[in-house]
């Protein structure tokens, strides 16, 4: 099974770089084409709300699997319309962006969501790809996720984009850390060329299988090019690794049944 752990439809119709369409029927189109089986799709602020995303992925049972992003714009009202939407449905994840969400991982309003998930056992995805203005901010690394994972060992924490540049930094979170595993989306390609992507293949050798994820970041990416590309680097990968790398370890993680 094929699961991509990290995509993303517009309200708009379109989006990222290359303004490509982004429906949930072009992502449904795009998993046919390359062969994945299941996308998770995260909400995004400004680009798709909570309530939008999982009423498109109902429309495609077993194929799309919507997370939830908590509401920051109101720190009093968070965690009240976090537990409001999980009455009406049921995400099997959060995804939070602290660059484009203004926030950071120390927030006591972070902290309260962390909690909640914590207890209700629910993974949690974060947007860790340093970028922009804040490129400086070391709270937006991932060596700021090193003592939230100490502090809530029992929280399942994915830090998106295996932290971008800071690649073998997450590499080291996740190293000292159980509980934090590193998606592989976006990255790979963005750097393709460098060195780096080297790095990429030996995230999955040294960290114990099924702690690295497969993404795309569709539509920031061609969800097609993203997994060929993939298979290029894992290529000399344990069968066992690679199985959990590309769908296995986020099967189980956001309890999605097998295949269709």
């Amino acid at each position: 099974m094929i699961v991509d752990c990290h995509t993303h439809i517009f309200e708009a119709g379109r989006g990222g770089p290359f303004e490509l369409p982004c429906t949930a029927d072009d992502l449904v189109r795009r998993m046919d084409e390359a062969g994945v089986d299941v996308s998770i799709v995260l909400p995004l602020p400004g680009n798709a709300r909570n309530g939008f995303v999982q009423e498109q992925c109902a429309r495609f049972p077993g194929r799309l699997v919507g997370l939830y992003n908590p509401e920051f714009d109101a720190p009093r009202e968070t965690v009240r319309k976090m537990e409001a939407f999980f009455a009406a449905y049921s995400p099997p994840g959060l995804k939070i962006h602290p660059r484009q969400q203004g926030v950071r991982v120390t927030d006591a309003v972070v902290m309260d969501v962390l909690n909640w998930a914590e207890q209700r056992g629910l993974p949690v995805l974060f947007d860790v790809f340093p970028f922009g203005l804040s490129l400086d901010d070391a709270a937006l690394h991932p060596i700021a996720y090193h003592a939230i994972a100490r502090q809530i060992p029992n929280l399942r924490m994915i830090l998106a984009h295996a932290g971008g540049y800071r690649l073998l930094e997450a590499f080291m979170v996740a190293k000292s850390n159980p509980n934090v595993f590193l998606d592989l989306s976006f990255t790979p390609l963005y750097f393709k060329g460098s060195s780096l992507v080297g790095d990429c293949g030996f995230l999955c050798r040294r960290l114990p299988a099924g702690r690295v994820l497969y993404g795309s970041d569709f539509p920031s990416v061609r969800l097609g090019e993203s997994l060929e590309f993939a298979r290029e680097f894992s290529a000399d990968l344990d069968p066992s690794v690679k199985t959990q790398f590309f769908g296995d370890s986020a099967a189980a993680l956001f309890r999605i049944a097998a295949a269709r």
